[in-house]
């Protein structure tokens, strides 16, 4: 049996109210002009009918119009009489007088028009049904009904389960724990535990927490309430408290359940932040939740997920035990993870023989969930392009370029001076990151603009990274300053290509002296919350061993582009003749003999 309470969003509600609040106006205005327009006279002389009888002798009217017994006279100047004529021979009389005189006289219907009498019985009946129209949307506002949150019963009817879920491991564990306990209460109950209240899915977009909490009220076979944060702010003060008291007196009733709060952080935000009406309005509605959450009968099987990606904001009443018993980080997956989550996604796309997932997996690193459905999704789009059977390695690497380069600016023509010398500035990237010990082995160099950049250097790591040493970083900063090496070595300029290469460089010099204690300055940190408690001299002494990182990696790379110099030319002589140069003709352009070791 389903249960499925379909409501107004927030947006379409104040559309609705607009739209009914004009047309009521509309009709109120139009109403009243009307009958003013009906009841209205017009700025006329009244006279007597001795006056009138002169007028029709004189022969001075213009037009006569004759309303019941309203005679209403308009002279040749413009000048507009009536008078009041009540026995119908004077009627007779006086007209017959206008007509001799060949003034045209025109008598005015006694019977209003079908339109205008169905207007005017109909029109307070209108306006009555759009206001109370009105009013039934924003008592319906006011007291919680509004809402873009949906209700359903998912026993039996929820496709998504565990199987679809991967690279996950740990958090779908602690999830199975909570659905066992839905399942079967009494057998974790027979010790005095208790199901978890709520559990708390953070991490960084793209991760899966959506997709966890749908699994699991797959697996659980219970019902599955899912809302998002945003759903309970309203114009309207009281509408979120009202509405979260809904949402859990709906959830007892249908207990056990799971109810599923997306984006907790726009609701459970830290109180107190400001003194106007709408910081007070959330944080009653935040009030409201955690007397709801901590309001629980312990033999209510009632579990709360909620998901966000900014747990760092949230109130510290609200992620206490309790509330949210537990909080599960899901975190990007690694190889293995990677690799479990393209074989999910790639269940219903035709892969080529020869495409290996682990090769893919391994090319991926810093890829979320949704980024490698992403992949997979434009590498079958690039197949179906070329009228491929199946997905090749040559899609996957179109994918991966566009996705993380940017498309190709086909369009775009640079000159051969602009050509040149953005082949030699990335083929000095190439040269430093051969030469260096600890940088990622370069995959391709090319030439071909890309999003905002002229030319690309890509590395791929051969593992996942989880501890960066100091040599490491600093051979990341000396790859990156290779290009402007490069300009200054064989150019000997310097071009505005290395802009962006100059911001990452300082930004890995910054983090190294102010966060990762590598410098002379020892173990500081100055993290941009605490630049206010740190001393200017400080400060300065910050920036000096951020520029002594900077210009020694500098010197670095171009000892190593001066040192390469033949093996740079052939590379830039291949660029310009392919625009993009694969790893193999790469390490076939630089001899191994002659490569700085740095």
């Amino acid at each position: 049996m389903a249960f499925r309470i379909k409501k107004f969003s927030g947006r379409s509600q104040r559309t609705t109210l607009i739209l009914v609040t004009f047309i009521a106006t509309i009709l109120i205005a139009g109403s009243v002009s009307f009958i003013r327009y009906r009841n209205a006279k017009s700025p006329v002389q009244t006279i007597n009918y001795s006056e009138a009888y002169a007028l029709a002798e004189s022969g001075v009217a213009a037009s006569v119009l004759m309303e019941n017994d309203v005679l209403i006279v308009k002279r040749g100047d413009g000048a507009v009489f009536q008078t009041t004529v009540a026995g119908e021979s004077f009627r007779q009389t006086i007209v017959e007088l206008f007509r001799k005189n060949h003034v045209p006289v025109e008598f005015a219907s006694t019977q209003p028009a079908l339109a205008v009498t169905v207007l005017e019985y109909t029109w307070p009946v209108l306006v009555f049904l759009l206001l109370g129209l009105a009013g039934w949307r924003v008592h319906a506002t006011l007291n919680g009904r509004g809402g873009s949150f949906s209700l359903a019963d998912h026993n039996g009817k929820q496709k998504t389960t565990f199987d679809d879920v991967a690279g996950v491991d740990e958090a779908r564990t602690e999830l199975s724990e909570t659905i066992e306990f839905l399942r079967d209460p009494i057998r974790f109950g027979r010790l005095g535990g208790r199901v978890p209240r709520g559990i708390l899915l953070y991490g960084p977009p793209g991760t899966g927490k959506t997709l966890l909490a749908r699994a699991a009220a797959g697996e659980a076979g219970v019902p599955f309430l899912s809302v998002s944060g945003s759903s309970f702010q309203e114009k309207f003060a009281g509408v979120g408290a009202a509405r979260v008291r809904r949402l859990f007196a709906r959830a007892r009733k249908l207990s056990p359940c799971i109810i599923f709060i997306d984006e907790i952080d726009a609701l459970g935000r830290q109180r107190g932040r400001a003194n106007d009406s709408g910081s007070a309005d959330q944080d009653q509605t935040l009030n409201q939740l955690l007397v709801e959450m901590d309001g629980f009968d312990r033999s209510s099987s009632i579990v709360v997920i909620g998901s966000t990606n900014r747990p760092d904001v949230l109130d510290q009443a609200l992620t206490r035990p309790g509330r949210f018993d537990r909080e599960i980080m899901v975190n990007l997956a690694d190889l293995r993870g990677r690799e479990a989550i393209l074989k999910v996604h790639a269940r219903n796309i035709p892969l080529d023989d020869r495409l290996d997932l682990t090769w893919i997996a391994r090319g991926t690193p810093g890829f979320s969930g949704a980024d490698l459905a992403n992949l997979l999704n434009e590498s079958a789009i690039a197949a179906t392009r070329d009228n491929s059977v199946a997905v090749a390695r040559q899609h996957i690497e179109y994918a991966r370029d566009k996705i993380l380069m940017g498309a190709e600016r086909k369009g775009f023509m640079m000159d051969e001076d602009e050509r040149y010398a953005t082949a030699v500035h990335e083929a000095g990237h190439v040269a430093v990151g051969l030469a260096v010990k600890n940088s990622d082995p370069i995959h391709k160099v090319s030439i071909l603009p890309r999003g905002r950049a002229l030319g690309v250097t890509q590395s791929l790591p051969e593992r996942d990274r989880l501890m960066k040493k100091r040599e490491y970083l600093e051979d990341q900063i000396a790859v990156l300053l290779g290009g402007r090496a490069a300009e200054q070595v064989v150019l000997d300029t310097m071009t505005a290509g290395a802009s962006n290469d100059i911001e990452r460089a300082v930004e890995i010099a910054r983090k190294m002296v102010g966060e990762f204690g590598m410098s002379p300055l020892g173990p500081i940190y100055l993290g941009d919350s605490q630049t206010e408690y740190q001393s200017q001299s400080l400060l300065d002494r910050a920036d000096d061993a951020t520029n002594q990182i900077i210009n020694a990696q500098l010197e670095r790379a171009c000892d190593v582009v001066t040192s390469q110099q033949d093996s740079i030319a052939r590379l830039v002589d291949l660029l310009l003749e392919r625009d993009t140069v694969e790893a193999e003709d790469i390490r076939s352009c630089f001899d191994s003999k002659t490569a700085l070791s740095a």
